[in-house]
């Protein structure tokens, strides 16, 4: 009698053991976001301000007008273009009276070692005659940099894998008023031709990596006066009154070709997150004329999980 009322009370335990489980789990299970969205009608005239009416709730919401950038085809998948590299930068020579203070060149077999040495044992080629602009005469200040315009730099690379240096060669020379180099914004820059609006850099002056290499011995009369390179800018500079003889360079990091510009992923418009209260509606206007996938991201999220679904609209916009 009594091995069959612990028999009972064991299958009585484990039955009341499942059941606080399966209470527990479906308490913690996060649910799917019940949010239905409407339209008055699916046809507008650019400029008009559409209004996506809001039946439900959810954590949250994120929009995407189905735009250039803003497209939920691209939401998961990167926009990758094809692009010419455009070469470009600021340049200005002041306060001295050496008008050819700096030269850019090109190297496809410097090694990279960031001395002297290795700087002069490469091969480094100049740039075509009217490849870039350059400033006619000695300026007075940073303020008075000229664009260079754009050069197509395609042709440089031996192959994809072979990289390309480039090298502001500097000088000063001695008994003379030295003449400062100013450079910024020099980047590579990825024109797409079949839609230049989805241009955009490939490398940016940070990515350049310029480093500035001279002789310390040759900057013995400039006390704390001395050529550097920050995150903006290339600077040759020096005493005023120069009495050495001074040679320098500001070398790029190794620059690879890349026939493409890689915009990313869209990013969506944030509708509503966890912490907003309920939301009855959601309004956009489109600006120009087209037919669009209007798409809503709703979801519910905890540390116990996370359930997404996409409602997609589409919209004809007319002039």
């Amino acid at each position: 009698m009594l091995v069959g009322n612990m028999k009972r009370i064991k299958i009585l335990s484990g039955f009341i053991i499942a059941t606080i489980f399966m209470s527990c789990k479906k308490e913690y299970t996060v649910k799917e976001p019940l949010l239905n969205i409407n339209l008055s009608k699916q046809t507008y005239k650019v400029g008009d301000t559409i209004t996506f009416d809001f039946d439900g709730d959810a954590d949250f919401i994120t929009f995407y007008s189905g735009t250039k950038l803003n497209d939920y085809e691209f939401a998961h998948k990167e926009r990758v273009y094809d692009a010419e590299m455009l070469l470009s930068f600021k340049f200005a020579k002041y306060s001295g009276v050496n008008a050819n203070v700096a030269e850019l060149r090109y190297s496809t077999n410097y090694n990279g070692a960031g001395t002297i040495d290795a700087v002069k044992a490469a091969t480094w080629l100049p740039f075509p005659v009217g490849a870039f602009n350059y400033p006619t005469s000695i300026g007075t200040s940073s303020a008075d940099a000229v664009n260079s315009g754009n050069y197509n730099i395609n042709s440089l690379f031996i192959d994809d894998n072979t990289p390309v240096y480039f090298c502001w060669f500097f000088n000063t020379p001695a008994a003379t008023q030295r003449t400062q180099a100013y450079v910024d914004g020099f980047k590579v820059f990825g024109n797409v031709i079949s839609d230049p609006s989805l241009s955009g850099d490939i490398y940016s002056f940070g990515d350049m990596g310029f480093k500035m290499i001279y002789d310390p011995t040759q900057f013995s009369d400039s006390g704390t006066t001395l050529p550097n390179v920050n995150a903006t800018r290339i600077l040759w500079t020096g005493l005023f009154n120069n009495t050495i003889t001074k040679e320098g360079y500001a070398v790029s990091a190794p620059i690879l070709r890349k026939n493409t510009v890689n915009l990313g992923i869209d990013k969506p418009i944030v509708v509503k997150s966890v912490a907003d209260p309920e939301s009855a509606s959601y309004r956009y206007v489109y600006t120009d004329a087209g037919t669009y996938k209007a798409s809503f991201v709703i979801a519910n999220s905890s540390v116990y999980g996370r359930k997404e679904v996409v409602k997609q609209i589409d919209i004809t916009v007319e002039p």
